[in-house]
């Protein structure tokens, strides 16, 4: 009974580390405002680099402060990009940042101070899975004047 009960536990320990995602390394960050075609949705975007492209998913917070003493927080999943699977970068419209607890004019805020050159601090902090609590990043990039 006993060797079984190890046996079982050696696979657990096996199959655990197998579902381990890749290291993930944050290398740039940098506002981008010439991506958008004339629709105004993709004015500014945030463009996130890594050492390799991603190859699972990944769960990111930003807080990102402005010259102005804008701040604009919030965070989803990045996913590796199928149909450029060898890009190290991902790009993230900042109006997806917008939630409920935002400035009622926080769109109008983006507009007229998230662009390149007027951020005074970027923190980007990578998990994961999205965090329920405490947990710590498994990268962590802090940017100043960019």
């Amino acid at each position: 009974m006993k060797k079984l009960l190890w046996m079982g536990a050696i696979l657990s320990l096996m199959m655990m580390g197998g579902c381990s995602k890749d290291p993930v390394k944050i290398i740039s960050a940098q506002v981008v405002d010439d991506m958008d075609k004339g629709s105004g949705n993709f004015d500014r975007v945030l463009k996130i680099c890594f050492d390799k492209p991603i190859s699972s998913d990944y769960y990111h917070k930003i807080i990102l402060v402005t010259n102005e003493a804008f701040k604009l927080d919030g965070g989803n999943y990045l996913k590796p990009m199928a149909s450029d699977p060898d890009n190290k970068c991902q790009y993230r419209n900042l109006y997806t940042y917008i939630h409920k607890d935002s400035p009622l004019n926080a769109r109008q805020m983006i507009k007229d101070y998230v662009r390149p050159g007027n951020i005074s601090q970027l923190l980007i902090q990578i998990y994961n899975d999205k965090p329920e609590g405490k947990e710590i990043p498994v990268d962590e990039k802090l940017f100043k004047n960019i």
